[in-house]
């Protein structure tokens, strides 16, 4: 009996430092988003509306929504509710929905990052493409496979998964790198063969760096965890998950957002290249003449800034 009130005692105790983490994840990206709220008026709902509009609303307020609703299960031990195991697999089911639709919005946006840094090469898009079909076909093979088989405990609080469901997070994992290892490629590359301003480019992997760097850690422990422990400590880095995901998400398309605005400066601007026309490979871009509107410039400079990022190279990057 001392062993059994033990062992309730020590579930008891996961239980709650499981809550405390998702408590604190949801309160940190609750905290991002309003310290960095004028920036997203100013350059967000301010300018014309765009992909990245839609696309920052969906990475920046779906998690914090979401992460709020779960909070329900994560602080069961001092609400009172409960639920049966049918009622838990449905939030389980939920909580994949979830983190698969976030980690499929973000991926996107990493993988236009850097179909924009090869110059819009059409193969570089299919290769890609074709990685990217096959990772979320892993990943949802994974979860498919992987709920019905789950354990909880009485609060639906996850205490183990079937061996498959490492493969949900290594994936993305191995995806993920992938585009890390290109952006490097290119980055390095690209700098041997520059003669002007790279401020831009460096801004672009530098976002790309630590991006990647919040995403493998906190990826590599889920898939830890819940490969090698078989208590509520299981899912304690879920909700990490879904905020450094969005944390990471918001703000590439935030900076990318205001490096637009930084290129669209008047010509005396350190930013501003001397001529008229951008090299990037060997694609070029012509810059918008002084006629067109600011909405014509805004609506078109998401992915032309990431492309013309090489300000004042005077040469091709071979």
């Amino acid at each position: 009996m001392p062993r059994a009130a033990a062992l309730q005692a020590t579930t008891a105790a996961d239980a709650r430092a499981d809550s405390y983490a998702g408590v604190a994840a949801f309160t940190f990206i609750a905290y991002d988003t309003l310290i960095h709220l004028p920036d997203e008026i100013h350059y967000i709902w301010q300018a014309p509306n765009t992909w990245v509009n839609w696309a920052y609303l969906f990475i920046r307020y779906v998690p914090i929504f979401a992460e709020g609703s779960l909070i329900t299960i994560i602080t069961s031990d001092s609400t009172g509710i409960h639920f049966t195991t049918r009622g838990c697999r449905d939030w389980v089911i939920y909580q994949g929905a979830v983190v698969e639709a976030i980690t499929i919005a973000v991926e996107v946006i990493l993988v236009l990052r850097v179909y924009a840094l090869y110059g819009r090469s059409q193969l570089m898009l299919a290769i890609l493409g074709a990685l990217f079909i096959g990772e979320v076909a892993v990943m949802i093979n994974a979860l498919c496979h992987t709920i019905p088989r789950m354990t909880f405990t009485p609060q639906c609080i996850i205490t183990g998964a079937p061996s498959i469901f490492m493969s949900y997070w290594l994936s993305s994992l191995a995806f993920e790198t992938i585009l890390f290892a290109l952006t490097l490629y290119k980055f390095f590359r690209s700098l041997k063969m520059l003669s002007g301003d790279t401020t831009i480019l460096v801004a672009f992997v530098r976002d790309g760096t630590w991006a990647y760097a919040l995403i493998f850690v906190t990826m590599l422990l889920n898939s830890l965890m819940y490969q090698y422990n078989k208590t509520p400590l299981a899912g304690i880095c879920y909700f990490w998950a879904v905020s450094v995901f969005s944390f990471a998400g918001s703000h590439v398309l935030l900076n990318i957002r205001k490096i637009g605005r930084a290129s669209s400066l008047p010509q005396n601007s350190s930013f501003w290249s001397t001529g008229t026309e951008f090299e990037f490979t060997s694609w070029h871009i012509s810059m918008p003449s002084p006629g067109l509107s600011t909405d014509d410039t805004e609506d078109s400079m998401e992915l032309r800034t990431v492309e013309s990022s090489v300000l004042k190279s005077h040469g091709h990057l071979a």
